[in-house]
């Protein structure tokens, strides 16, 4: 009998295992392959050492290397001009006489705002150490007078905000009538309030209200002298005569305005007020006093304290509103502010006065040519006012050539007095070096091309000026043995040699991506195949490549043009030229 071998049917198992093993295998590596392919396509750049002979270039105008512009400061009257546009003339020559008899008017008008202001200054001094020396006093006052408000249950502190109120303004007007006879005049002056015609503003009937009401009043008796102790004269007039009408039980604004209006004039007729030391005329003071006295609801302010406590706690409640306001007073005497406001206006009318006073000796003396030159302007003439004026003469010194730059905060930090430098127009090429630089910028705007660009791109000579439209740091060049084809009031382009840096680490300015936040490079990692985006710090930089300060060091691989359309900052690629 025949045996059946079963060898065959296992055979069979094991070659199709093994051709599906080899399909998954074949299918593993197809996948790898594929993906491979998938990933980006870079070429890399080996980062060396290199050098940088880095320069700084812009354009600008060229100009004389010395200019003397003639300008009149001062009102007077053209005598005789001896040159005109073109002229050439020596250091020394006359150039134009004036007749200055009209200045004496002018620079005495100067003397006496000058004294003026002065005055007020050394005013505003002795204010601000009176203040400063009766501060202390009012504060003691104000705290002696809390605690007794305080054993009585009144109220000594502004607990809430009360609404402000500005006081009914006052306009005087003073009419002077024609005489019917010679020797006779009449003057009439007439004043005019708010207050006279609407109705008293009511303020809350409690201590913060008080407080408000007389502080809106000590405002408006503030408006009346520039004297501090005056100005305090008035305020206890005024609060002791409203304190002893509402004591008295008169609440009514009109009653307690004439009071009030009686007891300041009697202050002025007394000498207590010196009307000399008030900024309008005494009638119209008082008449402004007794306007924002009347201002006011008195009746509500009274009724309302008096209502809670005595007659006397009213009055010391009104008293000690009238103390906060007057310590406002002080502090705001005490403070530097005042002074300084006064100091900068005497120190203002002192600088035209000087400013004057030179011209005019300017004037009196002639004008003489300061150096040799060329007249490039003249727009004087015999018999004008100078004050109708707008030029005068130029001199300037053409054997000597500038060229006047301006510069963007990138460039500027790289150029110093005395580099040298290419100036170059459309006639020949000359050298020179830097001869100015200013200490500030001028010009500009809040905005820029680089805010959307990353101001890294800026440290690319000649666009520096895009981080600020139109500003600038003004630079002069000078131009060595200029001839006829460098002309004045031409443009020329300037090379500025910045520096020569020898075996640094540099990278192609093609690598670099420029951000608003700085360079960055796609650095390659051999291992993982992968690079990954890192900012870098650049220094000097020419046409090619850039400095790199940090991050990156010799021997490390970068993508050589990296793609714009990159998605993440780490990502696997494909190497396909080093």
């Amino acid at each position: 009998m025949a045996t059946v071998r079963k060898t065959g049917k296992k055979k069979k198992i094991i070659i199709a295992v093994a051709v599906v093993l080899v399909v998954a295998v074949l299918a593993t590596v197809i996948g790898v392959a594929v993906n491979a392919n998938n990933n980006p396509a870079v070429t890399l750049t080996t980062i060396g050492t290199g050098e940088i002979k880095e320069t700084v270039s812009a354009t600008g105008p060229v100009s004389a290397g010395t200019v003397k512009e003639y300008k009149v400061g001062a009102v007077a009257t053209v005598k005789e001009v001896f040159v005109k546009t073109g002229d050439t003339v020596k250091q020394g020559d006359l150039l134009a006489t004036f007749d200055t008899s009209s200045l004496d008017e002018q620079t005495a008008s100067l003397k006496a705002s000058y004294e003026q202001a002065n005055a007020s200054y050394k005013q505003a001094v002795n204010s601000q150490r009176v203040a400063k020396a009766n501060l202390s006093d009012v504060n003691d006052e104000i705290a002696k007078l809390e605690k007794e408000v305080q054993k009585l249950g009144g109220e000594t502190a502004v607990t809430t905000e009360t609404p402000s109120f500005t006081w009914p303004s006052v306009s005087t007007t003073t009419t002077t009538q024609a005489p019917s006879e010679p020797d006779t005049s009449t003057t009439t002056t007439t004043t005019t309030t708010q207050a006279e015609t609407s109705e008293p503003v009511t303020y809350p009937p409690t201590i913060e209200g008080a407080m408000q009401a007389v502080t809106d009043l000590v405002e408006t008796i503030t408006k009346l002298s520039d004297d501090v102790q005056q100005t305090n004269e008035m305020v206890r007039v005024v609060m002791e005569q409203v304190a002893a009408e509402l004591e008295s039980g008169n609440y009514s604004p009109e009653k307690i305005a004439e009071a009030v209006g009686e007891a300041v004039s009697e202050a002025i007729r007394e000498g207590i007020i010196e009307e000399t030391k008030l900024l309008i005329e005494s009638g119209a003071a008082v008449d402004m006093i007794e306007a924002a006295v009347a201002g006011v609801d008195w009746s509500a302010i009274g009724t309302g304290i008096a209502s809670n406590s005595t007659v006397q706690l009213t009055a010391l409640e009104l008293r000690l509103t009238a103390l906060y306001a007057q310590r406002e007073l002080y502090q705001l005497n005490a403070s530097d502010n005042t002074v300084y406001a006064q100091k900068q206006i005497a120190d203002t009318t002192k600088s035209a006065l000087d400013a004057v006073e030179e011209a005019g000796a300017e004037l009196e003396a002639g004008w003489t040519a300061a150096f040799d030159g060329t007249i490039t302007a003249c727009d004087i003439f015999p018999g004008e006012q100078t004050s109708l004026l707008s030029g005068g003469i130029t001199l300037e010194n053409l054997s000597t050539m500038v060229v006047t730059l301006s510069l963007g905060e990138y460039d500027i930090h790289k150029v110093k007095v005395g580099m040298p430098a290419t100036i170059t127009t459309a006639y020949g090429t000359y050298t020179g070096q830097v001869l100015t630089k200013a200490p500030t910028a001028t010009g500009g705007s809040d905005s820029s091309l680089l805010d959307s660009m990353g101001s890294s791109i800026a440290g690319i000579s000649g666009l520096s000026s895009l981080t600020a439209t139109g500003a600038g740091v003004e630079v002069t060049v000078s131009v060595d043995s200029p001839d006829e084809n460098i002309i004045a009031g031409f443009e020329a382009d300037v090379e500025i040699k910045a520096g020569d840096h020898q075996n640094i680490v540099t990278v192609p300015i093609e690598s670099l991506v420029l951000e608003k936040t700085g360079s960055y490079v796609y650095l390659y990692d051999e291992e993982t195949q992968t690079v990954t985006k890192t900012l870098i710090e650049t220094g000097a930089v020419s046409d090619s490549v850039y400095e790199v300060k940090s991050g990156l060091n010799v021997g490390d691989r970068v993508i050589s043009t990296p793609s714009s359309d990159y998605e993440e900052d780490s990502f696997e690629v494909r190497v396909t030229k080093d």
